[in-house]
């Protein structure tokens, strides 16, 4: 029987339904005219091609957004190019092909405030404890170079029909431009502010220079 896959349907638990279904549309490289995902697959599933799990693999490179899994302990056991070179790889291959520790040795995670978060804090492993995770920010610094990248992740643990947890899967979008033009944003009103208020003491300075009586004049 040809297996059926459904990109919107892996990804809905982490986003609503429009931004899942975008994402489907961007994977699968077709209009909303052309015909239902489900079906293109059913065609190019037939023997001589690709197997069901060798097509998601090859639709989820496409995509934009990072998409990683970690089994239920932790271990990075699925990402795609996109999220690899977000997390400091040059592909996803060579990700998968390094120990879970390997990360850390590349990358330093910070929380929004600046925390340093340890391997089991990381929002992937956090969901294959079980753990859901909606939205975070984090900062990541490689320790290479020390350039530094902002991603929003969402992680979310998938659960067998006992409820156990299989593995997580983690959507993660890279943030640095929206970052970098909050800070310059920042940095421009903190500017206004200092040069108003260096303006209001010169105001002040020169009225108060006025109300004093000139020499010589009563």
């Amino acid at each position: 029987m040809t297996q059926r896959l459904g990109v919107s349907k892996l990804l809905s638990p982490l986003m609503d339904d429009t931004r899942a279904m975008e994402l489907e549309r961007q994977a699968n490289g077709a209009a909303t005219a052309q015909p239902r995902m489900n079906d293109v697959l059913a065609d190019v599933t037939h023997p001589g091609m690709w197997s069901g799990s060798e097509l998601l693999v090859k639709i989820l490179d496409g995509v934009a957004d990072g998409i990683a899994a970690h089994d239920a302990s932790g271990q990075l056991i699925f990402i795609n190019d996109a999220g690899a070179r977000m997390c400091g790889y040059e592909s996803a291959s060579v990700a998968l092909t390094m120990p879970a520790a390997d990360f850390l040795t590349r990358v330093e995670v910070f929380d929004e405030d600046g925390t340093a978060l340890s391997e089991t804090e990381l929002p992937g492993p956090l969901a294959a404890r079980g753990r859901v995770v909606p939205e975070r920010v984090v900062r990541l610094q490689l320790r290479r170079d020390g350039r530094e990248r902002w991603l929003s992740v969402k992680a979310t643990p998938v659960l067998d029909r006992r409820g156990a947890v299989r593995m997580s899967i983690s959507i993660l979008r890279d943030v640095t431009r929206e970052r970098c033009a909050e800070a310059e944003r920042d940095r421009a009103v903190r500017e206004l502010e200092m040069e108003r208020a260096r303006l209001a003491a010169l105001v002040d300075q020169l009225r108060g220079s006025a109300d004093q009586p000139r020499n010589g004049i009563r």
